[in-house]
């Protein structure tokens, strides 16, 4: 939905009108499969109130998800997360009172009403904010067959990918835990907890990322081409210089905040850190093949390194434990991030030592970039 409103391929009343249709449909679906078929649910929650609170809450969820992405086809990332934070800050003041005046015991029962009602709440503010911002009041009607049709092969694309892209970071957990012959009790912990201190890495990326991407199909190519081998260059440098520190001290480190049980996620965090530098780099990459109407090639990378990681593991695995997992892991991201690196290479001309060789004035060209992007209208 972001593409096609950023883009103006559909018009935003068309996807606000399908946006608010597609969620009510949608929710009364789960409500009515739950009304049926589910169970009692205890004394807390009947079956009945337990099949409403659902379809509130996928509604709610849908909406914000539909609303908040076209708020972002317009560079609008300010007003969405204010109306979100807000609602959530009126939640955490009603439980509190809720709680306070609590005398009959039925405070978690009152919350766990409030708690899912909240996300009605989100998204029907959200819509509504939107359609009246951008005078909306029965405009473009529903979506024509064309339409629909482009929606929905842009979405399976992007679906299928992301799909891939799960188990490329999801799937060597399953190998350790069953075809590790050299592992020990605590090490599929470690390994699971390196991992995740690696992906925490990749959340300022998708942040940028989320940016990159309206931008990129609302018409702002050719400045955010330009910009892409800046943004990867930057996340480099800077990326290298928090983690030397970390591999100095991370032996210590990990076992002091984790545990002793964790002493065995250094050298797989280690392995995994150039897997994990291109991923940061990959989450822009991405972001530009998806807003060109290129999600095929995220696809096809996701899938030769999903290749790897299978290929891999099942070599590795047995004989290095979570040594082995962690390389193979790197070796299959950073295939991915080559991959995509050749591909707009192809299509652009840049080439690949655009992307690592720092430059003077990188810092500043990515500033200059984001404060525009970010600051209020």
């Amino acid at each position: 939905m972001t593409f096609f409103a950023a883009s103006n391929t559909i018009g935003r009343g068309r996807l606000s009108l399908f946006a608010f249709s597609w969620s009510i449909v949608v929710s009364l679906l789960v409500a009515t499969v739950l009304l049926l078929f589910s169970t009692e649910r205890g004394s807390m929650i009947s079956k009945n109130e337990f099949a409403v609170l659902a379809g509130m809450y996928t509604c709610g969820v849908l909406l914000t998800t539909y609303y908040s992405s076209l708020f972002y086809a317009s560079q609008d990332f300010e007003l969405p997360n204010l109306l979100l934070t807000g609602v959530n800050l009126v939640l955490l003041l009603v439980a509190g009172l809720i709680i306070w005046l609590d005398h009959g015991g039925e405070a978690q029962r009152h919350f766990l009403q409030l708690y899912f009602f909240s996300f009605l709440l989100q998204g029907l503010l959200l819509a509504v904010v939107y359609i009246v911002r951008n005078k909306l009041f029965g405009i473009g009607g529903f979506l024509t067959g064309h339409e629909l049709q482009m929606l929905l092969r842009y979405s399976l694309f992007a679906f299928f990918s992301n799909i891939v892209f799960f188990l490329l970071y999801r799937v060597d957990y399953w190998f350790v835990k069953n075809y590790c012959t050299v592992c020990q009790p605590a090490d599929l912990g470690a390994y699971i907890q390196a991992s995740k201190l690696g992906q925490l890495f990749l959340v300022l990326p998708a942040m940028i990322a989320n940016v990159l991407f309206p931008a990129t199909a609302g018409g702002s190519r050719s400045v955010v081409n330009s910009l892409l081998p800046v943004l990867c260059r930057v996340f480099l440098c800077v990326y290298i210089i928090i983690l030397l520190p970390i591999i100095a001290i991370g032996g210590w480190l990990f076992p002091f905040v984790f545990g002793d049980s964790f002493n065995g996620m250094y050298l797989p965090f280690v392995l995994l850190i150039p897997g994990v530098l291109s991923l940061s780099c990959l989450a822009f990459v991405s972001a530009y093949f998806a807003g060109k109407d290129k999600v095929r090639v995220n696809l096809v990378g996701s899938l030769l390194a999903l290749i790897v990681v299978l290929g891999g593991d099942i070599l590795f695995i047995p004989r290095y434990g979570i040594q082995g997992a962690a390389a193979v892991s790197s070796l299959a991201y950073i295939t991915c991030y080559l991959y995509s690196l050749f591909r707009f290479k192809a299509d652009y001309g840049k080439g690949l030592r655009h992307f690592f060789v720092p430059q003077r004035n990188d810092f500043v060209t990515v500033y200059n970039y984001l404060v525009q992007r970010f600051k209020p209208a």
